[in-house]
């Protein structure tokens, strides 16, 4: 199981960062890449934000 759910978040990531860019009028990829290179927001916030939403629902129950 732990390897599914791995292999999902690899999909997820996939997802956010490149197939849910391409028609994205708000955020498209080249956007999302400058706002990281210009460091208006972190890998690190990024992967914070996902952690606590992770933590909250799991934690909810």
């Amino acid at each position: 199981m732990k390897e599914v759910i791995l292999n999902t978040i690899d999909d997820l990531c996939s997802d956010f960062l490149y197939y849910d860019r391409k028609e994205d009028e708000e955020l498209n990829m080249e956007q999302l890449n400058e706002a990281v290179k210009k460091g208006e927001i972190t890998i690190d916030e990024m992967v914070e934000k996902f952690r606590r939403n992770l933590e909250d629902t799991f934690n909810e129950k």
